[in-house]
């Protein structure tokens, strides 16, 4: 089962979107990062308000760092945490166990 909540910052303008899966080597569906690419090339989220940054928000470490580069490649931050408090993810090496252009479909 996997969890997906999404909360708007008005005053920084940022969506942020908290992802939790039970299989931490679980990719967020590629339809889901094309629509908040969208969201990120028109500025706008689906409801119409202004943005201007995209942060995901994971429970875990391992499922962020599974998702880390495809999201960056994305325009998209990557955190780790909860909506009470998170972190930006830092990469150790920064190389995922896919291909993320191919399994993103942004190629």
């Amino acid at each position: 089962m996997s969890k997906n909540k999404q909360k708007y910052d008005e005053g920084s303008r940022t969506l942020r979107v908290y992802r939790g899966f039970a299989d931490t080597r679980t990719l967020v569906p590629s339809e889901e990062v094309q629509g908040v690419m969208a969201m990120l090339r028109e500025k706008k989220t689906s409801d119409g308000q202004e943005v201007s940054r995209v942060q995901y928000v994971f429970e875990d470490a391992g499922t962020a760092e599974y998702n880390h580069q495809a999201l960056a490649f994305a325009g998209i931050e990557t955190y780790v945490g909860d909506e009470k408090s998170s972190k930006p993810y830092e990469s150790d090496d920064g190389t995922p166990g896919f291909s993320v252009r191919e399994d993103f479909g942004i190629d």
